[in-house]
């Protein structure tokens, strides 16, 4: 029995060094395989999935005071345009398919000076801190050698963050939401409105304009608290970042929609599907951290000892 346990273990082993020698072979052979492999391993080394966690629960806590402040700058505008709210229910629903219904959108900007308030002091908190954790796991993924910044300038960055961000995402689902609407308008013009033709430009363009917007998000993300500096690897991360949001905005849509829909979640159903999404959107970014600081195919540096005082 001993021996043939031995043997046993002897085929194992040999196995997985002709799997090494595979791997390797085929690193050499392919370097976007070899850049994918080290994105995976600097990911797990540095335990992306729980840092994903952090700044989930963050995000999670900072997202109805954004909501809120959102629909306050929309009530405005719909007191001024009462015709934009279909317009801007569409845009929700392409954002985060079937929330813009839980939501009561027309409630929550006829209430827009209560909600604008409210908005503001949630984001003071919890826009900021989300911001940070971020920050800090972008930091722990890219293994930033740069000395911690003083606490007041940090957080003056992770507000200036936040309101890029933001504005990015607002604008980008108002734009998106008109282009969509504009495209149908015009379709309907030549009477194509029902096409398969139609169904697929409106579609398109939807998405277009929502990878353009992604694209600027990624771009504060990687150069302003990501902090990395060769600007050709940013713009490269924030496409592919750009690209696999949308197709996670794609993914959502049967994700999201099935867990609304799911009776056994009841009335946590927003709560579970936003929780979901935020998790998967906070992953992703880690990953396209990960992948544009190992573009040079270099070892991290010696991250630089935190100071005793002064600084975060």
């Amino acid at each position: 029995m001993g021996r043939v346990w031995a043997a046993l273990l002897r085929r194992v082993d040999a196995v997985k060094a002709w799997g090494r020698g595979v791997t390797e072979r085929s690193r050499v052979r392919w370097p976007w395989l070899d850049h994918l492999i080290r994105t995976v391993h600097r990911y797990q080394s540095v335990k992306g999935d729980r840092l994903a966690g952090g700044v989930t629960y963050f995000a999670f806590l900072s997202f109805f005071p954004l909501m809120a402040l959102a629909f306050a700058v929309f009530g405005y505008f719909l007191a001024v345009n009462p015709d934009a709210l279909k317009t801007l229910e569409s845009a929700i629903n392409q954002q985060l398919p079937g929330l813009a219904e839980h939501l009561q959108v027309r409630r929550l900007a006829e209430a827009r000076a209560g909600a604008g308030l409210i908005g503001l002091l949630g984001l003071a908190y919890a826009g900021v801190g989300a911001v940070d954790a971020l920050r800090e796991a972008l930091h722990e993924v890219c293994m930033s050698c740069e000395p911690p910044m003083n606490w007041f300038v940090a957080r003056l960055r992770d507000l200036v963050a936040l309101v890029l961000i933001g504005l990015t995402l607002v604008l980008s689902v108002a734009v998106s939401g008109f282009a969509v609407q504009a495209t149908g308008t015009i379709l309907g013009w030549f009477g194509a409105q029902e096409s398969i033709v139609a169904a697929v430009l409106v579609r398109t363009a939807g998405v277009l304009i929502g990878v353009g917007g992604d694209v600027l998000v990624f771009l504060v993300i990687l150069r302003w608290l990501a902090r990395i500096r060769k600007l050709a690897f940013v713009l490269k991360g924030a496409l592919i970042g750009a690209i696999g949001f949308e197709v996670l905005k794609q993914v959502a849509t049967l994700l999201l929609a099935r867990t609304l829909a799911n009776p056994i979640y009841g009335a946590f159903a927003v709560i579970v599907g936003l929780l979901i999404w935020i998790n998967l959107a906070a992953r992703l970014s880690l990953y396209v951290a990960a992948w544009t600081s190992t573009s040079d195919g270099a070892p991290p540096p010696e991250p630089t000892p935190a100071p005793m005082s002064g600084y975060e």
